[in-house]
């Protein structure tokens, strides 16, 4: 009989271990999805800062910038694993998105969205950045509009390619800095056009990703 009861004691405190082991292992699994080394990893596809599939090389900033889905998912801007943009931030708005970085720490300066009544204020919040500071910029819904002829210069000073091509509801990711020497290498760019569009009014989602170089303490010089 002692044994008996014996046997049942060791029976439950070997299950209270299986369970307590199982819900040890399902929260690390989850603290690891919530952070972004994410399910990937049970699959053997490793990631690392801001979701890329490599690390980037000594003296680079690891980056993501993601448009807006049409008019229902805002975008995304991710810099050196620390998301600095997105709609469950509630820091995203229809038109233009920017986020503002030191181009020598990765640190966040600040961020703005800009619709079309926001011109002036767009205006503001980029007139006075420093020659180091990163332009991360992403688009949602109809940016278009947003832009003016002293906007668009202002950008093209930053390196952009395409910003005087902006039209309604055109998609556009753009990296640029004071100071460039040339044109980004990190801009994309798609067109609205209803016969080709992923979206019936809206063209598909941009998304670039990769590693930008750090900036010295004065400008930028070799366009990335």
């Amino acid at each position: 009989m002692r044994a008996l009861e014996v046997a049942r004691v060791a029976l439950i405190l070997g299950t209270l271990v299986l369970v307590c082991l199982t819900v040890n292992m399902a929260l690390k699994l989850g603290w690891r999805d919530v952070v972004g080394r994410n399910s990937n990893a049970l699959l053997g596809d490793r990631t690392y800062k801001c979701g890329l599939s490599k690390v980037c090389p000594q003296g680079h900033f690891a980056f993501k910038i993601q448009t807006g889905s049409a008019n229902i998912i805002g975008p995304t801007i991710c810099f050196e694993d620390k998301v600095l943009l997105r709609s469950t931030l509630n820091n995203v708005g229809v038109g233009m998105n920017i986020a503002l970085v030191d181009g020598k720490t990765g640190k966040l300066i600040k961020t703005g969205a800009f619709e079309t009544h926001n011109i002036n204020n767009a205006l503001k919040f980029l007139q006075d950045i420093d020659e180091r500071t990163l332009v991360l910029v992403a688009s949602f819904d109809n940016m278009g509009t947003v832009m003016n002829d002293e906007l668009k210069q202002l950008f093209t000073k930053l390196g952009s390619s395409y910003v005087n091509s902006i039209g309604y509801r055109d998609n556009w990711i753009f990296i640029g800095s004071k100071g460039i020497n040339g044109k980004s290498q990190f801009e994309e760019y798609m067109k609205n056009v209803k016969e080709t569009n992923l979206y019936e009014d809206w063209p598909k989602t941009l998304l670039l990703n990769g590693c930008i170089p750090a900036s010295s303490t004065t400008a930028t010089t070799s366009g990335f």
